[in-house]
């Protein structure tokens, strides 16, 4: 996939509900990123790592949560950010289920 493919996806799911742009204080406009393909872990212990798509960011600091995408099961999903490294810390389904879940 592409980050264009992955972007398209979030503005189609993003079409029906048409008035948000602020959830729960975040402005999307200003959070959604260039879709990057960056290293996540399951787990603190470091023992499995995937590469997943970030496509938001919940603070500039990066010390917030993040949404990635998962191409292989299709599937947004909740990360954070500890020590300079991402973590993974469940998948949620669609991009507003996991915006939601935030």
């Amino acid at each position: 996939m592409t980050a264009d493919e992955i972007r398209k996806i979030i503005e189609e799911e993003l079409k029906s509900k048409p008035d948000i742009n602020n959830v729960f204080g975040l402005n999307l406009t200003e959070r959604l990123i260039v879709p990057t393909i960056q290293q996540y872990w399951s787990s603190p212990d470091k023992e499995t790592s995937e590469k997943l798509w970030t496509v938001l960011e919940e603070t500039p600091d990066k010390s917030g949560y993040v949404i990635y995408f998962d191409e292989e099961t299709k599937m947004f999903g909740l990360g954070i950010q500890s020590n300079n490294e991402l973590f993974n810390i469940g998948n949620y389904g669609t991009f507003l289920k996991t915006l939601y879940s935030m």
